[in-house]
């Protein structure tokens, strides 16, 4: 896992999200797609394709070493208002520093507590951690939940 693509990622929809695009595309990998469907299962996104640098798939195509590179994930963005559902997108772990939580600092940031410099979470924000056990990334109300520990990667309000 790459903190820099991640940093490029949240970059990417901070910037789509600043200027009112639609739908953009971002390079096919893993942890982008587990980032985009924790987004939109916490209804940050409105859809996700798979597709190429042309554009979304009207036929999926399945992805392998000879097609990789042009392989996309094509993210639909949210508005209501004219205003963008994601209005930030941070890092919490940054190429140079490393947060790792434990399975109390994550209830205590689940319920409302700081932990460390990491801010308690406000109304209608998440922070999404990735569990090494189980190489998922996942919202941290649900890890929680499931009594998890993990890497903190961004917060989304």
């Amino acid at each position: 896992m790459s903190f820099v693509h991640l940093a490029n990622f949240c970059a990417h929809i901070k910037n789509c999200t600043n200027v009112n695009i639609s739908s953009t595309s971002v390079p096919f990998t893993r942890l982008h797609l587990q980032i985009a469907s924790g987004l939109y299962k916490e209804g940050f996104i409105s859809s996700i394709q798979r597709g190429s640098t042309t554009g979304p798939d009207v036929t999926p195509v399945d992805v392998t070493p000879d097609n990789i590179s042009t392989r996309r994930l094509w993210l639909g963005l949210k508005y209501r208002n004219n205003q963008p559902v994601i209005r930030d997108i941070s890092l919490v772990s940054k190429p140079g520093r490393k947060v790792n939580l434990t399975k109390e600092e994550v209830k205590a940031l689940a319920s409302g507590l700081a932990v460390r410099f990491i801010k308690p979470l406000q109304p209608a924000e998440c922070i999404f951690i990735k569990n090494e056990k189980e190489k998922e990334v996942i919202e941290i109300q649900e890890a929680a939940k499931r009594n998890l520990d993990g890497v903190a990667l961004y917060r989304v309000k």
